[in-house]
């Protein structure tokens, strides 16, 4: 089967989806958290600027977060302004039709940034910050980094002319595995920068949730799936069947049996979610037991492998999405 010129994006496309969706994933994790925060715990480590004791926890817990998150994001757009070629084109797209979905990204990705790295200097006690301003950051963060998380699925089902990709489930399936990626990514840096064990009950209730977001992300993932071939017809030898359905239905071929079924099955669907599920099952189930202890070795072990997983599951997804997309015109390739 010949693959070449196949592809609708370029590989620093697909890891500007990977590192853009986990960064902004991680900064609307780590801004929810914020706001959860108890307002009179806040203040006086505000009023400390983070030097006591306890604003010390605060501050290398929320300050490693968020540099994780601002960090993998700064990449993703490394890899997009790569892919544009010149960093000046970023800034005209910035500037033109203010109802394209490229042009509320490049907004929301520069506002994800530049609040991102202000929460960092407000939880690390370098910018002197009130109670209320800790508050409106935190919302502000949140939701630019949701607005980044689903710009991506939205642009991509918004192309009718890639029949893989317009579907309404993208956008979900994308804005989940964006969180799940930034949860794993917060609970990396959380064992990596040593805050795992004064944060361990909030860890413990990411990773319940991020449990949650696994199992509704496979339900998505079948639900994609399903809808692409439901809309193409799969199964049928209509005559009247269009090349927009063979498209389609090549497009799920590739991604279930065909190049890209490898990176699907065991990158995805087993290295993605089967294993990580699993881990955040078995932790859940026993997360009174020592041995799942965030501050044992092993436990934080378990932990990160299930981290690593979702996050090497999460660029497969991308990668296979973008991979397996086929127009139309295309299909004569195959």
């Amino acid at each position: 089967m010949p693959r070449k010129g196949r592809s609708v994006f370029s590989e620093l496309v697909v890891a500007y989806l990977f590192l853009g969706g986990t960064g902004a994933g991680a900064c609307a994790v780590m801004a929810v958290a914020g706001l959860l925060v108890d307002g009179d715990q806040l203040r006086l480590c505000a009023a400390s600027r983070f030097l006591d004791e306890r604003g010390r926890a605060y501050g290398r817990f929320f300050g490693t977060g968020l540099t994780a998150g601002v960090a993998v994001l700064v990449l993703g757009m490394i890899c997009l302004t790569a892919d544009v070629g010149r960093p000046d084109r970023l800034v005209l797209l910035a500037v033109s039709e203010p109802t394209n979905y490229l042009v509320l990204g490049a907004w929301s990705l520069s506002a994800c940034f530049g609040l991102g790295v202000l929460a960092v200097l407000a939880w690390r006690g370098i910018l002197p910050t009130t109670l209320a301003a800790f508050r409106v950051l935190g919302v502000l963060l949140a939701v630019v980094s949701f607005v980044t998380m689903t710009y991506t699925g939205l642009l991509l089902s918004s192309m009718a002319s890639v029949p893989l990709w317009h579907s309404l489930w993208l956008p979900v399936m994308f804005v989940l595995s964006s969180l799940s990626c930034g949860i794993a990514l917060v609970l990396a840096s959380a064992i990596l920068g040593r805050s795992a064990c004064a944060f361990a009950s909030v860890l413990r209730m990411l990773v319940r949730i991020d449990g949650l977001i696994i199992v509704v992300e496979v339900l998505v993932l079948a639900a994609w799936l399903v809808a692409v071939c439901a809309a193409a017809g799969a199964g049928s030898a209509d005559a009247n069947a269009t090349s927009t359905d063979a498209a389609a239905l090549a497009s799920v071929r590739l991604l279930l049996a065909g190049p890209d079924a490898l990176a699907f099955w065991v990158g995805l669907v087993a290295v993605g979610l089967v294993v990580p599920l699993a881990i955040d099952v078995i932790a859940s189930c026993a997360l009174s037991s020592p041995r799942v202890s965030l501050a044992t070795q092993s436990g934080q072990t378990a932990f990160l492998a299930s981290a690593t997983g979702v996050l090497i599951g999460g660029a497969c997804l991308r990668a296979t999405v973008v991979s397996a997309a086929l127009v139309p015109a295309a299909v004569s390739l195959l």
